[in-house]
């Protein structure tokens, strides 16, 4: 009786069934960038608000922005909120670690008294500093 033996180059002819990393690595940073991308874009997205015009360059919002629409509607980043519960969202995003600044972004039709109770509240909520969010004006 004869023994086969496979030759030794039969050895490297098996398929060889890995996945390559690198490319699933290279799709997943490209999505991960995209999201990052779109969602801050969303988050500033919340309502439809016509700033008031400044002739200052306007500054980046930073912290905790509270947007303040012409028909009432107040939103804490972006979740509808009352002037009530107001402070308790603040309160939360503070304990969370955000920064205690917060930036109003008010219709150019919100009264002043509103905007004077959402600067109060945010001041009682632990806000240390407070800003107005505008665009620029026309030229």
């Amino acid at each position: 009786m004869a023994m086969y033996q496979l030759p030794d180059d039969a050895d490297r002819d098996e398929v060889v069934a890995e996945i390559n990393v690198t490319p699933l690595t290279d799709i997943f940073l490209v999505l991960l960038i995209v999201f990052m991308v779109t969602s801050t874009t969303l988050t500033q997205a919340g309502l439809n608000v016509s700033l008031p015009r400044s002739r200052t360059a306007p500054s980046q919002a930073q912290g905790v922005t509270i947007t303040a629409a012409a028909d009432g509607t107040i939103m804490v980043e972006s979740q509808p909120t009352t002037l009530a519960d107001m402070g308790r969202l603040l309160q939360t995003a503070f304990a969370r670690g955000r920064e205690r600044t917060v930036t109003i972004r008010g219709d150019e039709r919100v009264g002043l008294g509103t905007v004077v109770t959402i600067m109060d509240v945010a001041r009682r909520a632990g806000a240390e500093k407070i800003g107005v969010a505008t665009r620029p004006a026309d030229r």
